[in-house]
């Protein structure tokens, strides 16, 4: 199922990557916000609370990167260059996401940074929508958003444009046992 979804979510400009450990998937993020947070003094990454996060020491984690905002509101998510959140579930027919949420801090995460790391447990990557609608009662979700890569938008002229209207990357860390 994995392949697939990798396939498929490459297929439309995500960027896909493996982990079989909820410390190696750490250890890239850390690494990512490192290389790719030019300014170490603001606040350049909001994370929003999952399960992933789960046993991880956020205070040593601030100190060590002080740049990370896990209290987010529409100020720091919109100021921040990089968005990490757990998304709900992957399917492969499609390489989507699909974010689940009552949470607005979950969907300023995905939407308004410019790049949006996204935590997928690899046991939630789905074959297809069908199944996708078979583990979740539609009429009790608040909020759902199917992520297909980075944001798309073109003009008259079909001339396309990315991360107009949301992140101009997506990157998605499959993780196993966690």
């Amino acid at each position: 199922m994995f392949d697939l979804f990798k396939q498929k979510a490459e297929a439309i400009n995500a960027e896909v990557h493996k982990f079989s450990s909820k410390a190696e998937a750490l250890d890239f993020i850390k690494d990512f916000i490192k290389q790719n947070t030019p300014n170490k003094i603001s606040k350049g990454v909001v994370w929003c609370d999952s399960e992933f996060l789960e046993g991880v020491d956020k205070d040593t984690l601030q100190k060590e990167l002080p740049w990370i905002e896990f209290n987010i509101d529409l100020n720091s998510a919109a100021s921040a260059k990089i968005g990490i959140n757990q998304v709900d579930f992957g399917v492969a027919e499609t390489g989507s996401l699909v974010e689940i949420s009552e949470n607005i801090s979950k969907r300023l995460c995905s939407t308004l940074p410019e790049i949006h790391i996204a935590v997928l447990p690899m046991r939630k990557i789905l074959p297809d929508m069908e199944s996708l609608f078979r583990q979740i009662e539609i009429n009790k979700i608040p909020y759902m958003t199917v992520i297909s890569g980075p944001s798309r938008t073109a003009d008259i002229e079909r001339v396309l444009t990315i991360g107009v209207h949301g992140p101009e990357r997506v990157i998605i860390l499959c993780v196993d046992n966690f």
